[in-house]
């Protein structure tokens, strides 16, 4: 018998088994000057970034997660 893979997660969900995350999500983060601080992340590969507020920026953002914004 085949059984889906999310089948098996929402067993061992019920039984009380701890699942532990199959991929962790990495983010760069960028902060662009255009007339005042924006702040941006993206998933890690992809080329569309998402606006973020600072606060966000500042809890999430760690060194080497940085990606540097050159004005074009």
């Amino acid at each position: 018998m085949f059984l889906s893979e999310s089948y098996k997660y929402r067993m061992q969900a019920l039984a009380g088994i701890v699942i532990e995350a199959k991929k962790n999500t990495e983010y760069e983060f960028q902060v662009r000057d255009i007339g005042g601080s924006v702040f941006y992340k993206r998933k890690k590969g992809e080329s569309i970034w998402d606006f973020i507020s600072a606060e966000d920026f500042a809890k999430n953002c760690q060194d080497g997660k940085l990606v540097k914004w050159n004005k074009k």
